[in-house]
C-alpha cells in the first residue's frame, strides 16, 4: 500500500469535517461542584485557591477549615460559596 500526499490530504479533510460536526451537536455541559476548605480569604480545592463569590471565609461563620463549595458553571466560569453564603446545601 503506497501513500502520497494527496492522499494523505483527502484523509486529514474527511477526519477533521467529521470532528467538526461532532462538535456542532454536543450541549453545553452541566454543572459540577467541589467540595473544599476555606485557607485565609479563599476556598481552597487541592491546590487551587478560589476567591469568595458569595459568602466569606473571613466572616462570622468562615475560618481556615471551614467547609466552601466551588461550581463549575456551563459556561466554563466558576463561583466559589463559602460560610455564610445563604444556600445551606453550598456553604
Amino acid at each position: 500500500m503506497q501513500f502520497n500526499i494527496s492522499s494523505i490530504l483527502v484523509a486529514l479533510a474527511v477526519v477533521s469535517s467529521a470532528t467538526a460536526a461532532v462538535r456542532e451537536g454536543t450541549t453545553k455541559r452541566s454543572a459540577s461542584t467541589t467540595s473544599g476548605d476555606c485557607n485565609g480569604t479563599s476556598c481552597q480545592v487541592g491546590f487551587d485557591n478560589f476567591e469568595c463569590n458569595r459568602g466569606s471565609c473571613t466572616g462570622p461563620s468562615g475560618g481556615d477549615g471551614k467547609p466552601c463549595t466551588v461550581v463549575d458553571n456551563p459556561d466554563g466560569s466558576t463561583t466559589a460559596w463559602c460560610p455564610g453564603c445563604g444556600d445551606s446545601n453550598l456553604c
